[in-house]
């Protein structure tokens, strides 16, 4: 009997792990708020993005603050424009959208765009003018248009998830998706590296009824995938390879009924049973990562006021490792960086405080265990002893597995996910 073993090798690389930073204070208690909605990306020079609400003279106000990776240093943050609930997201021409809610009445979604940072568009409403309109998240793909949804309360009372669809600085459609009595939540998730123009997405409705579903032709029509109880879902997107759409690798996570960690493995459409993740109590929040094939993805989650960083190997291994934990006085909302898509490390960002007084703290983490560390965890059934270390020209890998008559099968993956060679031992 074989059993597939998953080594990543990384040559000549550094991962710089900071400690926490503070980066901005905030006078509104949900600053960060919102799991799906991004408050922080990254673009292909290194430079870090992150948006979060004030609250200034009785009204919310959008800000902005920068990490300047030829500085190295985060800048002080700035206004962006009135409004609140933000989301960031970022084209492969490194673009920055900005979508928002208004400080309207009856409130309305909002549009801008950026190349700097700095020197914005003129926002423009993509939202139905009569309604009052909630919640938008967004994601750009590879043709460059930027997905948006977001809630709509109808005159009935009942809510509608929207969809529109951005390309430019120009409205190209928006539509009625689905109506609900009550819709709760939104995720929304395109290709990390921008390969295609699928898009998965998902709704929390009813306080605790979710659905996922996948569309690959910009809403025309699309598929319900998976069902389930629970809150909070997210979605993450990619491929196998790195310079191929052959073989798509989605995975869902949220929060069942018992406030555990659940994941789905969605490959090709074809849907896993559900795992549930190990936590050490009740969890009251989680956001995700993007996802590296075939080794895992990253993931936060708060429990009793500390911030876990947790990396998956997936439903198949069933295994998770615990890579973090944030402490605080009052810790709430991080969110984490979807894109740029990197393999090594992950950034995030998060609230302490309490009343009218909260900072915002930033972090970057390590993704996942690398090899030159005694991996013995309990429960895998193997363990890996690298030496002398992942950054040496040559490395001896030592594989020990528990079960008799097995006959390990080691695939190993560069940083690019491409598998690279394939060892039987």
């Amino acid at each position: 009997m074989k059993k597939y073993l998953l080594i990543t090798v990384i040559t000549l690389l550094t991962v710089g792990v900071t400690a926490q930073t503070l980066i901005a204070t905030s006078n509104h208690p949900g600053a960060t708020a919102n799991h799906n909605q991004r408050k922080i990306v990254r673009s292909s020079s290194g430079n870090i993005f992150v948006v979060f609400v004030d609250w200034f003279n009785q009204q919310n106000l959008i800000k902005g603050v920068m990490y300047d990776k030829n500085n190295g240093q985060w800048n002080n943050p700035f206004e962006i424009i009135n409004g609140h609930n933000p989301t960031l997201s970022i084209s492969n021409e490194n673009i920055i959208h900005l979508l928002y809610e208004s400080n309207d009445p009856i409130t309305k979604i909002r549009h801008m765009s950026t190349d700097n940072f700095i020197n914005w568009t003129d926002s423009f409403v993509v939202s139905d003018t009569s309604f009052k309109c909630k919640l938008p998240v967004a994601d750009m793909d590879e043709s460059g248009n930027l997905n948006v949804f977001y809630k709509q309360t109808n005159e009935d009372f009942t809510e509608s998830l929207i969809y529109t669809r951005v390309n430019g600085d120009s409205l190209i459609e928006s539509k009625s998706i689905v109506t609900k009595s009550e819709i709760n939540d939104i995720a929304i998730a395109n290709h990390l590296q921008y390969f295609n123009n699928y898009l998965y997405f998902a709704i929390q409705y009813n306080q605790d009824s979710l659905q996922f579903y996948f569309t690959e032709n910009l809403m025309e029509n699309f598929d319900t995938l998976y069902t389930a109880i629970g809150q909070q879902p997210c979605i993450t997107f990619n491929s196998f390879w790195e310079y191929s759409t052959d073989f798509n690798c989605a995975r869902f996570l949220y929060i069942d009924p018992d406030t555990q960690l659940v994941e789905i493995e969605c490959f090709d459409l074809a849907v896993s049973d559900p795992n549930q993740l190990e936590t050490f109590g009740l969890v009251e929040y989680v956001c995700v990562d993007d996802i590296a094939p075939p080794i895992g993805y990253s993931y936060l989650f708060v429990e009793g006021g500390w911030i876990f960083h947790g990396f998956s190997y997936g439903v198949s291994w069933q295994w998770n490792e615990i890579m973090e934990t944030v402490s605080g006085l009052q810790i709430s909302n991080p969110s984490i960086a979807y894109k740029k898509f990197n393999f090594e490390y992950i950034d995030f960002i998060w609230m302490d405080g309490s009343g009218y007084n909260f900072d915002i703290y930033y972090m970057r983490d390590e993704k996942h265990i690398w090899l030159g560390i005694d991996d013995e965890e309990e429960g895998k059934g193997f363990s890996i002893l690298g030496h002398p270390n992942p950054f040496s020209e040559q490395l001896t890998i030592n594989v020990s597995v528990k079960e008799e008559n097995i006959v390990p099968v080691i695939e190993i993956y560069n940083s690019g996910s491409q598998l690279i060679k394939l060892l039987d031992v």
